[in-house]
Order: C-alpha cells, then sequence, then structure tokens
C-alpha cells in the first residue's frame, strides 16, 4: 500500500470514529431533521423517536412510537400542545445541553427539557429499550438529568409510575389526547390522589368518573380483576418521600400499555401478537363503575336489571322511577 492510500484510510478511520454515533442516540454533532425522515432507534429495536403526523393532520410533532408493530402507536409526544405546521424542525442539544425542538431558523425552541442543571453542550438524548428518552452527560452515561417517564402524555408503560415525588413535587398524571389527529392535552386524566387512602381517579376536566377504590396490600379495591395478576408486578408505594403506583411486565417481551383515551375511558392493552391485534380492557364498563352513579345513600348493583341503584336502609328513592 503506497504512503498516499495509507492516509487516506486512516484520515477515514479517523472520520468516522470521530462522527460515528449510536443509532439510539442524539448528540451535539448527531441532529435529526423532519424534512429527512430520520429518526432514532433504540438498541433493541423496540422504540423509534422521531416526527410524525397523528391520524389525518398534517401537523408535524416529535414523537416515541413502537417500533415495530405495522400501525405506528405512539406513546409520548413532546411538543403536544405546539405542534410545527411544515417539515423544517430539527431536533437537537442545544448550546446549554438540553434536547430542543427548533422550528426553520428561529432562535428559541418549540420544546426543550428546559434542564438548568444540563450546563455542558456534552449531553446526549437516548431512547431506551423502555420507551424511556433520557438525557444523560455522555462522559459518564450514569445520572438522568431528565427523562420522558418523568413527564408522561396518555400512555403509561411498564416501568412508569403513577403519582408523587414528594421530596420534588413532582405529580404524573396521564392526560388524554384531544383527538385521534390532535395530541394536545384533552379532557380526560388518570390521577393519584393523596390523603388519608390514596387511589387512582379518572377525571373529565375537575370531576371524577371513576376511581379504582383504595390499596389492599395486594390490589385496587375497585379493580377485581387484578386478584390472580400472572402478568405484571404491581407494587404500591406510601412513604415520605414517594406516593406512586407501578404495574410492569413480568415478561420482558410482552408488550402492553395503559392508555387514558379522548373518548373517556383508560384502556389496558396487550399486544397479540398472533392477531396483530391490542387485546383491550377498559374501565369505567358499565353505569355501576361510574363515580358516583347512584348518589351519596345508595349503592350500585349491576345485576338488579332496570334498577341498579339500592338505597342504604333509612333512605328514600328521590326519584322512585329510577330506583334513586
Amino acid at each position: 500500500m503506497n504512503s498516499v492510500k495509507w492516509l487516506i484510510r486512516i484520515l477515514l478511520v479517523f472520520y468516522l470514529s470521530h462522527f460515528s454515533f449510536p443509532a439510539d442516540t442524539i448528540s451535539l454533532h448527531h441532529f435529526i431533521q423532519d424534512n429527512n425522515h430520520q429518526v432514532i432507534v433504540s438498541s433493541g429495536n423496540t422504540f423509534a423517536l422521531g416526527f410524525f403526523s397523528p391520524g389525518s393532520s398534517r401537523n408535524r410533532y416529535v414523537g416515541i412510537w413502537y417500533h415495530q408493530i405495522p400501525d405506528k402507536t405512539v406513546v409520548w409526544v413532546a411538543n403536544r400542545d405546539n405542534p410545527i405546521k411544515d417539515t423544517s424542525g430539527i431536533l437537537r442539544i442545544d448550546g446549554r445541553g438540553n434536547l430542543a425542538l427548533f422550528h426553520k431558523n428561529q432562535t428559541l425552541p418549540v420544546w426543550s427539557t428546559n434542564i438548568s442543571t444540563a450546563g455542558t453542550r456534552n449531553s446526549v438524548a437516548q431512547i431506551l429499550d423502555t420507551g424511556n428518552l433520557v438525557l444523560v452527560q455522555n462522559d459518564t452515561r450514569e445520572a438522568v438529568l431528565w427523562q420522558s417517564f418523568d413527564h408522561p402524555t396518555d400512555t403509561w408503560l411498564s416501568f412508569m409510575k403513577i403519582g408523587f415525588n414528594l421530596r420534588t413535587g413532582l405529580n404524573q398524571v396521564y392526560s388524554s389526547w384531544k383527538s385521534p389527529d390532535d395530541p394536545g392535552v384533552g379532557n380526560y386524566s388518570l390521577k393519584m390522589t393523596q390523603g388519608v387512602s390514596p387511589q387512582m381517579v379518572l377525571y373529565k376536566g375537575s370531576n371524577p368518573l371513576w376511581r379504582s377504590g383504595t390499596w389492599t396490600g395486594k390490589r385496587w379495591s375497585g379493580i377485581p380483576q387484578m386478584t390472580q395478576n400472572f402478568l405484571f408486578r404491581d407494587s404500591f408505594v406510601n412513604t415520605d418521600d414517594e406516593l406512586s403506583f407501578s404495574s410492569d411486565a413480568k415478561n420482558a417481551s410482552l408488550i402492553t400499555r395503559w392508555v387514558t383515551k379522548e373518548t373517556g375511558v383508560t384502556q389496558r392493552m396487550i399486544w397479540n401478537n398472533e392477531a396483530q391485534s391490542w387485546i383491550i380492557n377498559a374501565v369505567p364498563t358499565e353505569q355501576c363503575d361510574f363515580y358516583g352513579y347512584c348518589g351519596p345513600n345508595s349503592y350500585c348493583n349491576p345485576y338488579l336489571g332496570d334498577f341498579e341503584c339500592t338505597c342504604f336502609p333509612g333512605f328514600d328513592p328521590n326519584h322512585p322511577k329510577h330506583g334513586t
């Protein structure tokens, strides 16, 4: 090999090693552009991060979706209330070390992780096989500066939580999309309540629609389907530092999600690979599931026929024709 070819090879190796990057990472030298149809994909090909348009909309959003499920199933959206109207979006590490979404040549970001402690352009963003997007320091990859799991949209995945970090004030709430064409914050939200008997509550605006009941030590009292749970590892934490609930798939190959829908229900979904479809369980499913359906002095029994509501002893129905 002559000296010229040798020098070219050395320079090429140096160039590729200096500017190469993992396929799951956004760094200072690697950003993704919407007009180039670029995405990053987690190391196990489970999740992808990139630009998308929901439903029939032409608006552009940055989101995370399952990489190997045929229909694009989005589980997280960055700029859900701030869409970009064209394909000029760029997602990159900015000068302060934050992951930020920019529109055309504008200097102010459309969306940003906005962490004041990032403080360095050495940050990298990485999409993990759990579906979590993390911002870390490139030299250590240990301390997580920011993560999407702390800022959920409508979808609850394994290893995510619902509830409160009582030290930092973080409140993990799952809010519906406005519509299948608009991932903006919708009318419905699934939250953990605080107090003597914490429970999960589905709200429409500020009005409760459904509640899980209190934690019995093994399950939520209002979800009898949890009695024999062979698929999920459920954990309820109530300490001075944290009030939370998590429900993780015991089998890592199980694809599952819990979605707060714009239709006013929350759905637990499991992917059936053979049928190429989701197995869905939803609440509320019947009238007795709705919060306060029978009023304060009666109880609801769905097996009573036309009149599900029965007054407690000592009380009479306000509406005899309806049984309450």
